[in-house]
């Protein structure tokens, strides 16, 4: 570009809309397949260098990116031909009816299809749910949702651990690990030391691995042979420990449903789940 030349605002503009696409696309894909939150955080879990944390604020800041470039292009770059585009199109649209009802039926069927998950939109939700809880029957889950944010005073009274603050942090110094009080959260204990945080409750807790149904951690939407699964029994012994105890369940079946169906709330049946599965 020469000296005299203008600065090419088009140029820059349709360039910079491209990348921040690409970056939203694969980011998007990322976080689609990504696991939830309280497994991400308590594995250490990352991709490319970047945890799910690190996804998430790519997406929002390229997205911002894009709205506002957006903005400019239609509004600044090109606002006399999109304002003509628009009068051309809005006149050519009532002269065509079936086509501008259409197009206000697509965008209802979109809205209305994913708020009441209907075919084929349950489909890819479930689909997504499905790739998130990969993950979880894969790396295990916390004992309680986002259990790393817990201090070692509260990870002691939970009832998977149950013990004083003062013998955590023995096992965990005995470990060659830095732990200073029990002040500390097992988040940060496992930034000290680099190590995943479920390392960590492994050390506290080694006769009781982590990866049983965290209550309220989203198991509602599991089915129960996914359940199954994560708390190492098959679909059909569990279905029967189910049976035994009044529940009607089918392995297809999503634990909310079951709970419903029993006059339960999902976490009764969870700790249920739990409760049958430990003594197994």
């Amino acid at each position: 570009m020469s000296v005299n030349q203008p600065f090419r605002w088009r140029v820059f503009i349709s360039a910079g809309l491209l990348l921040t696409f690409l970056v939203m696309f694969v980011s998007g894909l990322v976080l689609f397949i990504s696991p939830p939150g309280r497994v991400a955080n308590w594995t250490d879990w990352n991709l490319f260098g970047l945890s799910k944390r690190g996804w998430q604020n790519q997406h929002i800041v390229f997205g911002f990116a894009f709205i506002i470039l957006s903005i400019f292009h239609l509004f600044v770059i090109n606002w006399k031909a999109f304002l003509c585009y628009i009068k051309s199109k809005a006149s050519k649209g009532v002269n065509n009816p079936l086509e501008l009802a259409l197009s206000v039926m697509l965008f209802a069927a979109l809205a209305v299809g994913t708020f009441w998950h209907l075919p084929p939109f349950e489909q890819i939700i479930a689909l997504g749910d499905r790739l998130s809880g990969s993950w979880e029957r894969k790396t295990g889950a916390p004992p309680v949702p986002h259990a790393e944010t817990l201090t070692l005073d509260e990870l002691g009274k939970l009832p998977q651990v149950s013990m004083p603050s003062s013998e955590i942090v023995k096992r965990l110094q005995a470990a060659g690990l830095k732990a200073r009080d029990a002040k500390q959260t097992l988040q940060e204990i496992a930034a000290d030391n680099g190590a995943e945080v479920q390392r960590l409750y492994d050390i506290i807790v080694p006769s009781k691995r982590s990866g049983g149904l965290g209550e309220g951690g989203g198991w509602g939407r599991k089915t129960l042979g996914e359940a199954a699964e994560v708390c190492g029994v098959s679909p059909l012994a569990l279905q029967q420990a189910l049976k035994q105890q009044g529940i009607e369940a089918s392995s297809d079946e999503r634990l909310s449903d079951i709970a419903t169906k029993n006059s339960l709330s999902t976490p009764e049946l969870v700790r249920k789940i739990n409760a049958m599965t430990e003594k197994r």
